[in-house]
């Protein structure tokens, strides 16, 4: 598996010109059997600060002031859902490429997104599972959210099926990956 992007990062001049900040060929970091990815950006406060002297590289903030975009690729011949977990955070997940199935701790399972087709996952007990024979390339925006309430009940965060391998959303001042 592994995979690149490139990744450019504009800002300003001391004279206030649009100038290009960063521009470098980034690859992906093994996370879990058969999962790799890699953090585009993060926010470091929200709002997002442009300012110059506010440059962080995409280094994340605490928690509440959090906006991370993650590419990431899923590798069928390792496909299962033993993952399940729920995050404090409202998930954008677009496929770029290959099919995906989402598990729910319901049972419910979101069959066959492809390519263009998007998910917002809200804070719910879930797993992913590629299918097919390509690898799927999928981008996460992971937004900072209160913890769901259902009935007068909190559902935390659940990372346990993780055992501690990963965390989804960075913890502030570390590094994004």
């Amino acid at each position: 598996m592994g995979f690149t992007f490139r990744r450019v990062v504009t800002g300003h001049s001391v004279d206030g010109k649009a100038v290009v900040r960063s521009d470098e060929i980034v690859g992906s970091t093994p996370r879990l059997p058969g999962y790799e990815a890699r953090v585009v950006w993060c926010t470091g406060q929200l709002p997002a600060s442009n300012d110059e002297d506010r440059f962080d590289d995409g280094a994340p903030g605490p928690k509440g002031s959090r906006v991370l975009f993650r590419v990431a690729e899923f590798d069928p011949a390792e496909a299962e859902h033993t993952n399940m977990h729920r995050t404090e955070t409202q998930d954008v997940a677009l496929v770029l490429s290959g099919r995906l199935d989402m598990v729910l701790d319901s049972g419910e399972v979101v069959e066959r997104l492809t390519a263009g087709d998007f998910l917002i996952q809200r804070g719910t007990m879930h797993s992913w599972v590629a299918r097919g024979d390509e690898p799927v390339r999928v981008l996460f925006v992971l937004i900072d959210a209160l913890p769901v309430r259902v009935g007068g009940v909190t559902l935390g965060e659940d990372l346990s099926a993780l055992g501690g391998r990963v965390s989804p959303m960075p913890q502030g001042g570390g590094d994004p990956e």
